[in-house]
């Protein structure tokens, strides 16, 4: 994302016209006509679209949907929700100014700025929720921030060798999870203690 922002903004440098739209095109919206001049694959979409929408357009309603417990997850995903329209409503409302400001390649490049910044953030402080059941939820939320900021920045070097360098480094595991039956029997009480303790207040 913060790639194809970037483009974008530094394509007002150009000064052709038409070399201006191809960046642009390039950077926001790659349309059918760049697709026959580029040879690209038919209907190449949005590039921004191609990377906001599997991964951090949905995230915040799938996470706060997953990540507050049963009794405060109608508050936990209206104020997430909230939260998301209201920061919606002060990039649209600033963005004329910031236009006119910093011009059109400082304001691409301060959201570009912005979308680095939260990668490391989310990196560092985000929690792993797919796939995982209310007691896994419990137990992921259990670990200390550093413990898991520390991983974060473990990940770093292995997502270099795997998707760089395509080598099959050993993946580090921060959770062990357990089983249902092995929550029962006593594994971990507390998780399940706490998940009771959910049921009942949800149902007050």
């Amino acid at each position: 994302m913060a790639a194809c922002l970037l483009i974008t903004g530094f394509s007002f440098w150009n000064p052709s016209e038409t070399g201006r739209v191809a960046g642009v095109s390039i950077g926001i919206c790659m349309s059918f006509c760049w697709y026959q001049i580029l040879s690209l694959i038919c209907t190449l979409p949005d590039l921004y679209a191609i990377f906001y929408s599997p991964g951090e357009g949905p995230v915040p309603f799938t996470y706060s949907a997953e990540a507050f417990p049963l009794y405060i997850r109608d508050l936990g995903m209206s104020f997430a929700t909230a939260t998301t329209w209201f920061w919606n409503f002060v990039l649209s409302i600033t963005w004329p100014s910031l236009i006119l400001a910093f011009g059109p390649q400082g304001a691409f490049g301060w959201y570009a700025a912005w979308c680095c910044i939260l990668w490391v953030l989310i990196l560092l402080f985000v929690r792993e929720t797919k796939g995982k059941t209310l007691e896994e939820l419990d137990q992921v939320f259990a670990i200390p921030l550093r413990t898991h900021a520390a991983y974060g920045l473990r990940q770093i070097p292995y997502g270099f060798k795997k998707f760089v360098l395509f080598q099959n480094p050993v993946a580090e595991e921060l959770y062990r999870m357990e089983s249902v039956s092995e929550l029962s029997s006593g594994g971990d009480e507390k998780a399940m203690r706490e998940m009771r303790e959910d049921v009942k207040r949800t149902n007050v």
